[in-house]
């Protein structure tokens, strides 16, 4: 009888083992992918942004250019890599604050070429990193 009880109560201590090891190894991969997901995000944004102010300089020395066209097709390239990381960050995220700091992020990004004057454009281009800057500090408590 007592061999029985303490085989039946060392398998319930290691199917509850299995079972904690089993979620922290889930818990530790969705970390790893956040972090993935999070910081291809930034690196894309980051790009778009300096896509979108080189465009906007090439058009702002020759609109009818070569350089300006080259600078165009670039960043729609780079808007398409930074919306496709938007996406991954929506799938991913377990907060609806980071998704909607990163698709602020985003936007303020797409709008930067629009500006009328550097001015202007220094001052969207500020905007969008500090609305990138404010997704990485969410998205950094989203991995811990």
């Amino acid at each position: 009888m007592g061999t029985l009880l303490g085989v039946s109560v060392t398998h319930l201590f290691q199917r509850r083992a299995a079972a904690r090891d089993q979620m922290f190894a889930a818990q530790q991969q969705l970390r790893s992918e956040r972090m993935t997901v999070y910081s291809d995000f930034a690196g894309a944004v980051t790009e778009f942004r300096r896509g979108q102010h080189d465009r906007w300089h090439r058009k702002d020395e020759d609109p009818d250019g070569p350089a300006c066209f080259e600078a165009r097709v670039e960043a729609y390239r780079l808007r398409g890599t930074a919306l496709h990381a938007l996406f991954r960050v929506q799938l991913i995220a377990s907060s609806q604050t980071v998704i909607d700091a990163a698709q602020r992020a985003y936007e303020l990004t797409a709008g930067a070429h629009k500006a009328s004057d550097k001015t202007e454009l220094s001052a969207r281009g500020n905007q969008a990193r500090d609305a990138l800057e404010h997704f990485v500090k969410l998205a950094s408590s989203d991995v811990r």
